[in-house]
């Protein structure tokens, strides 16, 4: 060890290094065999510095390098730290440069009492050249910190990722979205020559190889510098002279080498090696991995290595439980990365943050293609944007891209640059003005200016919007949605309307949510959110186990982001998807994987079987059909690989297939192919509709729908009193052979209750009689007979809700005590019943509606209520006009409700049930009896 030594006030705050005894040691330091000096481990921590002088009076706190001080326990930490690092040198001779892998947010670094330099870009790295203020003995490093709190105007003119996105939505604590601080990425100290390498890269061209190496002259004398380059058996070089303290570019070109190429498939990796050798000594030395590929864009495609290239994404936040906002250990990421591999990914959207580049290595190694996001994101300071040197944030966001560019472009894996997220989300005026025009080509010209080899996307934005995408490559939507066929239709239109581009266009986000499982943690963490979907979930009169709820809100989760995703891979122009995402972090519970890296097993599935080279696909109106039925669809092959040949496709539902036959399918295609007509099966329940498809007698591919069959809905002979006019409501009425009338129970159709016909209903009721209700909006809720309130309900991101029914027997057509996936996905409940009559439930609950987060909602979908001597029945499904149309699941639950509203008297049976949790619960069941 060194010796100890003091740091005490001279001058304006600075420092100089005097011997102590009651101070921090210093470590003595020795350069490696490449004059490195790692400064990684434990350092000084001031939190409540405000200066040089007082770390002086302020007593440290030990912290680790590298780590964000959130996860080091202190959360509550905003604005600015001090850190301190002493270390000792036997020599300090020669020219030297004191790199920082990354600081969040902004630095200022002090060494020995001199300031040396600072930086304001949380993600990056950056180089300060401490020659000549370093010595021999004892130095003392200090850096000061700067973490803008969220309301701080700080922190809307930084490059600041996700931090502070969205708290009107998630609080910035506990949710991935707080604000971070720390030196979280190392800190390294390399000795060198006068001349160093600044920037080295590599095209990675095979037809014209040519590495550009960027040199600067850290001496205070001209010097001639000597570069040479090795990489694919190959040797050139470069002489030029450079200024003191200046810089210049040498490039080495190679042409074209029949070296191995980088693939998905065969990631091929070389280094290329580049010297720089002053006066015949050696001054500078670096060895750069790259691979051999090439990506460019072709009409509406992307293309790899010469093949179009389709992507099947999946968003990568960067969270881990123990680091926070920041990635895990390489055999983390290793394991990360396979298991996206296993699904089928072909690409990783590395989210609004450059991510640590062992992340990146990884990928390199295993060949998995990443679309890379610079952290230039919401919230920012509309007024302020404009192109470099025009304000603050339009500098900052231009270093944010150079930098992240110069340092990540090297890797083959990087084929896609998205050089902001969604800017002008909650402002989209902003889009319209020419600060933002010129905030966004300067954006895309400084990637271009880095990195011509890849293409750009200008604002990954939420829809392809063309007019305001003034100089990028790729479009982008961000359709966020739920497993109903209303929402299915409007992506499958918006997907035909948009082939009109003559642009690649990318869906980079979608996704559904699935809650992930809820151990017992006798100390959970601070971000842990289980307290507000498991308190919620035992709030909502869910009749089985919380591991069978969790169980089926993941084969939701599963079913729904899959047919998304078939939606576009049926449409050849749409280049790709990416899922949101592969793994939960707090408050998004839309992961494949939970925080911990564990699965959600159906969901897991439904992606692999989605992600398939080859796809058959089905273009089914309903996942509910009636048993025996007819059932026609579409059918398509998506293949994102070589032409098939001698192809046989067969459908099988039940007992019964389908069966074709087609000489061959294109390559990288997605086309229909003809159509599939078979009977449902006769018996009613579950059943899986398989699709397989076979090349040359060999299974290539296997697609299954979950398909719920019903009985023939039928309400033959129930005799109804309609009330209002209900067009719509009477047609299906007699479709299902009601007699309408003025005996049996009242119906109000769809939006019908009004001032008249809620004076029929409370009329109705006094008399002992049972109304039934159907779908109303939120506005004619003050004309039900009691008081109650309607919550509406939106397909937005982050809107999943799940439809669960209890242990009522009420509707038959639905299973008891059951997540609903694809029974209810015809007919949309826009609003759901969130309290009645004083009580946050019905009587009878039948349908529940449950959400957790973001913007927790527990509601009752169909129910009855007792109403004076009376019974009032209402159902939020919106039945009238699929059920016109045929619709299975409407007729089925239509007839069902005026099935149970037909009974007098409803007979109310409570068992009692042991579940495995120990828990004993009752069900409800109301049995009635209809003539057929």
């Amino acid at each position: 060890m060194g010796k100890e030594w003091r740091a005490t006030a001279s001058g304006e705050g600075g420092v100089t290094g005097q011997a102590s005894q009651d101070h921090a040691v210093a470590d003595r330091l020795v350069p490696d065999e490449h004059g490195r000096v790692r400064l990684d481990g434990a350092w000084e921590f001031f939190p409540t510095a405000r200066s040089l002088a007082d770390l002086e009076v302020c007593p440290p706190e030990p912290i680790w390098v590298p780590g964000l001080w959130e996860a080091q326990g202190r959360i509550e930490l905003d604005g600015e730290a001090w850190y301190r690092r002493c270390f000792s040198l036997d020599d300090a001779g020669g020219w030297w440069s004191l790199c920082f892998a990354a600081v969040m947010d902004l630095a200022e670094v002090w060494l020995n009492g001199r300031p040396i330099g600072a930086h304001d870009n949380a993600f990056t790295p950056f180089t300060l050249n401490p020659t000549g203020v370093l010595r021999a003995g004892p130095n003392e490093l200090v850096v000061r910190v700067v973490d803008p709190a969220v309301d701080d105007p700080e922190h809307l003119r930084l490059a600041h990722g996700k931090q502070g996105w969205a708290n009107h939505v998630f609080p910035s604590r506990p949710s991935l979205y707080m604000t971070y601080g720390g030196i979280w990425q190392s800190v390294t100290l390399r000795r060198h020559g006068p001349v160093i390498l600044d920037k080295v890269f590599v095209n990675a061209d095979p037809d014209d190889l040519r590495i550009d190496v960027t040199l600067a002259n850290r001496s205070d004398a001209p010097r001639r510098a000597e570069v040479a380059a090795r990489a694919v058996g190959r040797l050139g070089g470069s002489s030029l002279v450079i200024e003191p303290g200046d810089g210049a570019v040498a490039v080495v070109g190679f042409g074209e080498t029949r070296a191995l190429r980088w693939s998905p498939a065969e990631p091929q990796l070389h280094t290329a090696v580049v010297d720089v050798v002053v006066d015949g000594q050696a001054s500078d030395a670096r060895a750069v991995r790259f691979g051999l590929r090439t990506v460019s864009v072709d009409g509406t495609r992307l293309v790899l290595n010469g093949e179009p290239y389709r992507m099947k994404s999946v968003l990568v936040q960067g969270f881990t439980a123990d680091r926070l906002y920041a990635e895990g250990t390489r055999a983390e990421i290793e394991a990360e990365v396979g298991a996206a591999r296993a699904m089928g990914f072909n690409t990783l959207r590395l989210h609004i943050k450059a991510f640590d580049p062992t992340y990146l290595d990884v990928c390199d190694e295993l060949g998995m293609l990443l679309h890379c996001d610079i952290p230039i994101a919401e919230p920012i300071a509309h007024e302020e944007l404009g192109a470099d040197g025009e304000s603050l944030v339009g500098t900052r966001a231009v270093q944010a891209v150079r930098e992240q560019i110069e340092r990540d472009r090297n890797h083959p894996s990087v084929i896609l640059w998205s050089v902001m997220n969604e800017l002008g989300l909650y402002r989209p005026e902003v889009r319209s003005g020419a600060g933002y025009e010129r905030f966004a080509r300067a954006l895309v010209a400084a990637a271009r200016e880095c990195d011509p080899t890849r293409p750009v996307i200008e604002n990954d934005w939420v829809e392809p919007d063309p007019e305001h995408v003034f100089a990028g490559d790729v479009l982008t939507a961000h359709w966020y949605g739920r497993l109903h066929a209303d929402y299915l239709d409007k992506i499958e239109r918006s997907c035909a309307y948009w082939r009109r581009l003559d642009r690649p266009l990318l869906v980079t986000e979608f996704g559904d949510w699935g809650l992930p499982g809820m151990p017992e943690l006798s100390d959970p963490p601070f971000w842990d959110t289980r307290a507000i979907y498991a308190s919620g979930l035992a709030a909502t009169r869910w009749p089985a186990s919380i591991a069978r709820f969790i169980s089926e809100t993941q084969r939701y989760q599963g079913l729904s982001d899959r047919l998304q995703a078939e939606v576009f891979r049926r449409h050849d122009h749409i280049g790709g998807y990416c899922l949101t995402e592969l793994t939960d972090v707090p408050h998004e519970l839309n992961g494949l994987l939970d925080l911990h890296r564990k699965p959600k097993p159906m969901a897991v599935a439904e992606m692999a079987r989605v992600n398939q080279a080859v796809l058959p696909l089905l273009q089914l109106d309903s996942l509910v059909v009636v048993a025996g039925s007819m059932v026609r669809a579409p059918l398509y092959v998506a293949n994102d690989g070589e032409a098939l040949s001698d192809v046989e496709i067969e459908a099988r539902f039940g007992e019964s297939t389908h069966a074709m036959h087609l000489s061959g399918i294109e390559g990288y295609r997605a086309a229909p192919v003809g159509q599939v007509a078979l009977p449902a099966p006769g018996v009613p329940g579950s059943h899986d509709l398989v699709v397989r498809l076979r090349s040359g007698g060999r299974l290539v591919a296997e697609n299954r729908y979950p398909v719920h069959v019903v009985p023939a809905p039928s309400a033959e002979g129930i005799g109804v009193c309609l009330v209002g006019p209900s067009p719509a409501t009477r047609v299906v009425l007699e479709a299902l052979g009601v007699v309408i009338g003025d005996q049996g129970p009242m119906v109000v159709g769809e939006e019908e209750l009004g001032p008249e016909a809620a004076r029929q209903v409370r009329s109705c009721l006094g008399e002992g009689g049972n109304v039934v209700v159907l779908a109303q909006d939120v506005a004619r809720s003050q004309h039900y007979p009691i008081p109650l309130t309607l919550q509406p309900v939106e397909t937005v991101w982050g809107s999943s809700v799940f439809h669960f029914t209890t242990d009522s027997g009420a509707i038959a057509s639905l299973s008891r005590r059951n997540v609903l996936v694809a029974e209810d996905s015809t007919v949309q409940a826009r609003s759901v019943v969130l309290d009645i009559d004083g009580a946050p439930f019905p009587d009878t609950p039948v349908v529940i509606a449950y959400k957790p987060v973001p913007g927790a909602l527990t509601g009752t979908v169909v129910g009855s209520h007792q109403v004076g001597a009376g019974r009032l029945v209402f159902c939020q499904y919106r039945l009238c006009g699929p059920a016109a149309k045929g619709d299975a699941a409407a007729l089925a639950l239509l007839a069902d409700l005026l099935g149970w509203a037909s009974v007098p008297r409803a007979l109310l049976e409570v068992e009692e049930d042991g579940l495995a949790d120990g828990r004993r619960v009752a069900r409800y069941s109301h049995h009635w009896a209809v003539a057929r």
